[in-house]
């Protein structure tokens, strides 16, 4: 009992309980909302595009809508339907009867309900009530039917309270809700008040006569920013039977319901009157390291920065690298302030000389370095010579800070290089950047080692795009470029005939292969070879391992028309006569082209290859996505065996509010052959790359890149051979880029989340399918959504099936407590399936499928698709084919060994 009322323990992760969110700020991302199993929004604040996404993940989206009363200014003549004001939220109470806001109400529901929402939230129900009492009556009869009629046009629907409008409604609503149980929010106080134990024994009658009607019953408690406070609350309220949903007053943060966010973001600065986020320092040396952790890099720009507003409630971090003169503009003197005390906050390169934040961090400038430098730590390359003035010296003040580096120059000086601080830390130049000649970058002192720790990222699954089915993912995409050159090989090829003959036709390697429009089309650069060109095209797009790509019409060589023209040097575009550099023609038209020209009937273009510099504005790449495109390329990933530097590594993609660029994971052939002028045979070291990024950490898929011009000389077709030779002996699962694409749009837009009764974590996606883990962990048999684990150099990676996924600890030391599972194959799991006595799956596989199964030793095979090989051993199946496709599997297994079916 508690609180004199029968207990009935909602549990987080029953089937039939829903975690629900009530979020009606503007919606920037969906990472935070994925969280939950239901939210409520502002309709203004979501995009199409976001709603989509939040559906596809099976987030069920409602929206809201004040039934009772309305915000200033009114529209449309409704200010003579107004009956009284609300002065607690300064809104205007309408009168019901008046059928100038009953059409308005009804046109609304329509409206949201043609948008796509699941539902709508009818709240203010009680609004009426602030009318003078004679019209209570009258005003209550005209709620009823206005809500029967909007159940009509939107059937699923959530009401506030209405306690007294149950008996007179025509439908079963979906949930009631009501506020303010235990404690509420005094909207003109702007403080929080607890209930009194009249207020809270009446609503909880009314609430538990709901329920015993069969009644989802969702409280909406307020609570001070405490994390713990609101579990407690949420607890509390979810021991009642009740759905909780915990929040700040004014409903502006991701509150706690039956799950709830984890902080994902680190914040990071940069200033686009510099130039693009893309440039910055935030961008190109930090993003990595932050994706890597498993957290999602935001930039936010400091000439729209609101230093006092900006909510810290999603960060779990805060990662700065700027020039000092940054640091002495207010809005980030203030923002700094409130980190400084909220978030772990990492400082790299410069700190601010403000005195009042310099004392804030513990540190006391002693003049400047001098001549060369050293460090008391490895350094990954030397330090430089330190001219006059030109590095700071800093010593520590602060006894709870700790050392991790100093350094000393050859006149005796000694100053803090690297420290942790009850705030955060910083690692000091020179020891961060060093930008040398040849667009070469460099980490002096390894980031992971020294500035990772430093940010204190709590340890969570880490959202993975480099591996599918426990194996290090392999893609193979080809630019346009040069396809009318020609060969020099025997009867002088066209450089595309000798990619179709000796590399497409040999290798089965899914590949997503483009042209650009102006080089084959009859109404571009070559009319009189058009004939022969686009039947070249033809012939490769009918390949069964290629997918179709557009490189544009005129290849652009800039995609933001804020480049000036002095960066210009090779102009727009390519010389096409009469044309005039056009975005929509380089997008829609050039696809337009190769679907209605080029394709066969069976396919369509699936992705869009940036060209030039790739550098699309997001109203560009917006123009992909209306046509449901794929965009990929851009990011400029180059390191050797002899030039490496985690600073050479890009981020996984560009990410906008409205628009995401998935960037080529690693850069193609031009810059292994010093642009294309010599050494053609030189893109054979890329395999270097491969095995750079692949340990010890994998940060990158293997991703063979290059243009059709590759196929000009024997050494460049040689180069190719070499790596297509080499991704064959490796255990590489193959996916188009189209895949890989769709699971990198995802990386940002995943929300990793936790349950107020259960341990382990919710990750809920809209692409991502391969989760890593830390190299110890054991996955529960509570876990779902979860087909398999294997070991990789860095963790262990889990295979995921579908958007959802719980990933629980174990219990015992064995996964899944042993019941079978994947352990690593070269194709996707299309279909996975365990009951009490059986498994069933499906494996598709762009190349001849190589899979294993582990803890099988308790199963025997039922069935399997016709030319699927099936070899087991002591604990083990290993399955295999001779050609591609999509191959199925049922095993029965003693029901003991799959009692922790997943």
């Amino acid at each position: 009992m508690l609180g004199g009322f029968a207990c009935t323990p909602v549990l987080a992760d029953s089937a039939d309980a829903k975690s629900i969110a009530f979020y009606y700020q503007p919606i920037d991302s969906v990472r935070e909302l994925l969280s939950y199993d239901r939210i409520v929004v502002n309709a203004e604040g979501i995009t199409p595009a976001q709603l989509k996404q939040l559906q596809n993940a099976k987030v069920e989206v409602f929206a809201y809508l004040s039934v009772g009363e309305t915000l200033p200014p009114l529209t449309d003549g409704l200010y003579k339907a107004v009956i009284a004001e609300n002065p607690a939220w300064q809104s205007k109470v309408m009168d019901l009867q008046q059928p100038l806001w009953q059409q308005y109400l009804l046109s609304k529901a329509e409206r949201l309900t043609a948008t796509g929402f699941d539902g709508l939230f009818l709240d203010t129900l009680d609004s009426y009530t602030l009318s003078p009492p004679p019209l209570h009556d009258n005003q209550r009869s005209a709620l009823t039917q206005i809500i029967n009629n909007i159940a009509k046009r939107s059937p699923t629907l959530l009401l506030n309270r209405g306690f007294e409008l149950l008996p007179a409604l025509d439908f079963t609503p979906a949930a009631i809700v009501a506020e303010s149980l235990y404690a509420g929010f005094n909207a003109q106080q702007q403080g929080y008040v607890e209930q009194s134990a009249e207020d809270t024994a009446w609503l909880m009658q009314r609430l538990q006569d709901v329920r015993q009607q069969g009644i989802e019953v969702i409280v909406i408690d307020y609570r001070p920013d405490d994390i713990n406070d609101r579990i407690t609350a949420a607890r509390q309220i979810a021991t009642l039977g009740f759905t909780p949903y915990i929040a700040d007053g004014l409903l502006e943060q991701y509150g706690v319901s039956l799950h709830y966010p984890l902080p994902r973001r680190v914040l990071g600065l940069f200033d686009s009157r510099d130039g693009p986020k893309k440039q910055s320092r935030c961008h190109r040396y930090l993003s990595t390291l932050i994706e890597y952790a498993g957290y999602v890099p935001d930039c936010q720009d400091i000439s729209t920065l609101k230093g006092n507003t900006l909510s810290l409630q999603p960060y779990a971090a805060a990662f700065l690298m700027l020039p000092e003169v940054y640091y002495q503009q207010p809005q980030v003197i203030t923002l700094l302030q409130r980190l400084l005390n909220r978030i772990p906050t990492v400082f790299v390169g410069t700190v601010p000389e403000n005195p009042a934040i310099l004392a804030q961090l513990g540190l006391q400038q002693q003049g400047f370095y001098y001549g060369q430098m050293q460090a008391s730590l490895p350094t990954l390359y030397p330090l430089p010579q330190a001219a006059k003035e030109e590095y700071p010296r800093y010593v520590l003040q602060n006894s709870q800070a700790e050392v991790v580096a100093n350094y000393h120059d050859n006149s005796g000086n000694i100053g803090v290089a690297a420290f942790t601080a009850p705030w955060g830390g910083a690692l000091l130049a020179p020891g961060d950047i060093q930008e040398l000649i040849n667009d070469r970058q460099r980490w002096i002192l390894d980031p992971f080692d020294v500035l990772l720790p430093m940010l204190r990222l709590p340890s969570l699954p880490v959202p993975d795009i480099t591996t599918e089915s426990g194996q290090r993912i392999v893609t193979a995409h080809i630019d346009g470029d040069g396809f009318p050159s020609v060969a020099w090989l025997p009867g002088k090829p066209f450089a595309a005939q000798a990619i179709f003959d000796r590399i497409l036709t040999r290798y089965q390697l899914p590949h997503t292969v483009s042209v650009v429009e102006a080089e084959v089309a009859a109404h571009g650069l070559y009319p009189h070879l058009a004939d022969k060109l686009e039947q070249i095209a033809r012939d490769i797009f009918r390949l069964p391992n290629v997918e179709l790509a557009s490189h544009t019409f005129s290849h652009p060589f800039f995609w933001d028309p804020r480049v000036s023209s002095r960066e210009k040097l090779y102009g727009d575009a390519l010389p096409v006569p009469e044309y005039q550099l056009n975005y929509t023609r380089e997008v829609a038209g050039s696809v337009a082209y190769i679907n209605e020209t080029l394709a066969p009937a069976d396919k369509k273009v699936k992705v869009f290859l940036w060209s030039g510099m790739a550098n699309p504005t997001p109203d560009i790449i917006a123009q992909t996505d209306a046509l449901e495109l794929y965009n990929v390329n851009g990011g400029n990933t180059y390191v050797l065996n002899d030039n490496f530097s985690y600073a050479q590594v890009s981020p996984h993609l560009n990410w906008y509010p409205n628009a995401v660029q998935v960037y080529a994971p690693i850069m193609n052939e031009n810059l292994y052959t010093e642009l294309w002028t010599e050494n053609f045979s030189g893109f054979a070291r890329v395999t270097e790359t491969f095995t750079k990024l692949g340990e010890p950490r994998r940060l990158k898929p293997v991703s063979i890149y290059y243009h059709m011009y590759s196929g000009m000389y024997p050494s460049s077709l040689g180069a190719l051979d070499y790596i297509y030779h080499w991704a064959q002996t490796q255990p590489f699962t193959p996916l188009y880029l189209s895949e890989y694409a769709k699971r990198a749009r995802g990386l940002y837009e995943t929300g990793v989340g936790a349950s107020i009764f259960q341990n382990g974590h919710r990750v809920r996606s809209t692409g991502i399918r391969s989760l890593r883990m830390p190299a110890n962990f054991i996955v529960g048999a509570r876990s779902s959504g979860v087909t398999g684990v294997a070991n990789g150099p860095d963790g262990r990676y889990l295979s995921l099936l579908g958007p959802l996924a719980i990933i629980a600890p174990a219990d015992s030391a064995r996964h899944f407590d042993g019941a079978p599972y994947l352990h690593q194959a070269n194709g996707m799991v299309q279909h996975w399936h365990t009951d009490a006595t059986s498994v069933s799956l499906s494996l598709l596989s762009h190349v001849p499928l190589h899979a294993t199964l582990l803890q099988t030793q308790h199963c025997r095979v039922q069935s399997h698709s016709p030319g699927l090989s099936i070899k087991p051993s002591q604990h083990e199946l290993t399955l295999s084919s001779h050609l591609p496709g999509e191959y199925s599997l049922t095993l029965t297994c003693e029901a003991s060994e799959i009692a922790g079916s997943h």
